[in-house]
């Protein structure tokens, strides 16, 4: 009797862990999703910023050109190339998963 309810124990243990880690890998997958609903809702804002309210937009930051760089725009030479926004639509965000309920 008591080898058969340790038996059962672990049994119980070993489905309540496998249950725990699934359920933590639903909540990372939905804390990511939100993170990444977040991104793109304030990058919207920040858009509607600029034509409704421009006193609350956020410009892009400048790029800080390197000494040399700057030596050589200022002799008459184009600026080095910017790298290229990326994610969805240019807003930096790269996953937007759809997470069912």
């Amino acid at each position: 009797a008591l080898e058969a309810g340790i038996i059962a124990l672990d049994k119980s243990v070993a489905e309540a862990t496998e249950q725990r880690k699934a359920e933590n890998v639903e909540y990372k997958e939905l804390m990511a999703s939100d993170s990444a609903a977040k991104e793109v809702l304030g990058f919207a804002k920040n858009r509607l910023n600029k034509f409704y309210n421009p006193k609350l937009y956020k410009e892009a930051p400048k790029q800080e050109l390197s000494e040399e760089d700057r030596i050589f725009v200022s002799n008459g030479g184009t600026p080095p190339p910017t790298e290229a926004p990326g994610g969805i639509a240019g807003t930096g965000v790269t996953v937007l998963a759809q997470v069912q309920a």
